[in-house]
């Protein structure tokens, strides 16, 4: 779902709030408030945050926020969300939590063709599936969880847990 003006934090908290389930992807931003450098938690894509419910569980929190919306697909039938399948956003969520510093990547960016499919056995990913690939912005290959059309990440890993896949 999308928010608009730079209201995530504020929907996501709303969302907390009413006990919907919902991920806001977020890092560590420096700002400059009055004068003093503050470290901020800033959203990885603006105006996106994943939501675990159905329309109907939604329109109370809708008619509050009229900035807090459904995206639709390009293309496909009319008034047709987008849905990603679970398992896509638990391995996003689980790569996220669980690594000290992702890098995210917008969709086409990366060229998931040269790398290999790899599952993860053992540590805090077990059983995560991706793609081991380099990456710019990181020196070793990693792992690439994306959700096609949105936003990939990738997470550092270690390379003796790594099971390659055919």
């Amino acid at each position: 779902m999308r928010s608009l003006f730079r209201t995530e934090l504020k929907i996501k908290s709303c969302l907390d709030a009413a006990g919907i389930r919902n991920f806001l992807p977020t890092k560590d931003s420096v700002s400059e408030s009055y004068g003093r450098k503050v470290c901020v938690k800033v959203p990885v894509i603006s105006n996106l945050i994943f939501v675990y419910s159905n329309p109907a569980e939604l329109a109370p929190i809708m008619s509050e926020n009229s900035r807090f919306q459904f995206i639709y697909k390009r293309g496909g039938r009319e008034n047709e969300s987008i849905v990603v399948p679970d398992r896509e956003m638990e391995d996003f969520i689980k790569a996220v939590e669980n690594s000290s510093k992702p890098l995210y990547f917008p969709p086409g960016e990366l060229n998931m063709s040269k790398g290999t499919r790899i599952r993860i056995i053992g540590g805090l990913l077990d059983g995560m599936e991706g793609i081991f690939l380099k990456v710019k912005g990181a020196r070793s290959r990693r792992l690439v969880v994306e959700i096609p059309g949105m936003i990939a990440v990738a997470v550092e890993v270690e390379p003796d847990l790594v099971q390659i896949l055919a």
